[in-house]
């Protein structure tokens, strides 16, 4: 139950940021006002294969600093192929211009950075106060 709450958590989190960022590419490169509706489906299939990917992180073991950083790098790779893949399938940006895909990899960065920190504190919150639970227990 935990694992689903946490993929939930993710899920939204990244859906959110790509929502952003869609209605900011939107305006910046679109001529018109308005949005494929398309992306409607998209946005939440795609937010949800990389919400997905957080199961690369195992839960009942202890990682050395070099398998997280190992994880986080793999993780983010898949991250990448996911949606430029996507985004590639689905016409979300123009292959051939090196300036959308510079914008497409410098957004899936930012979402990575923002969704992973909140995550990390997050879960770094919930260690503290289970730490401070286990010594009231054990007083």
């Amino acid at each position: 139950m935990k694992k689903l709450a946490f993929l939930v958590s993710v899920f939204s989190k990244i859906l959110t940021c790509v929502a952003l960022a869609t209605a900011f590419f939107a305006t910046l490169w679109n001529s018109s006002d308005t949005i494929d509706a398309m992306v409607l489906w998209q946005m939440p299939l795609v937010s949800f294969l990389c919400s997905v990917t957080v199961f690369i992180y195992p839960w009942d073991k202890n990682m050395t600093k070099a398998e997280i950083v190992g994880r986080t790098i793999i993780h983010y790779l898949l991250i990448n192929v996911i949606v430029l893949g996507a985004g590639y399938l689905f016409d979300w940006y123009d292959v051939k211009s090196i300036w959308n895909v510079l914008a497409m990899m410098l957004a899936i960065a930012l979402i990575f950075g923002i969704v992973s920190a909140t995550s990390w504190k997050k879960a770094e919150k919930e260690a503290v106060q289970m730490n401070e639970k286990l010594k009231k227990q054990f007083k």
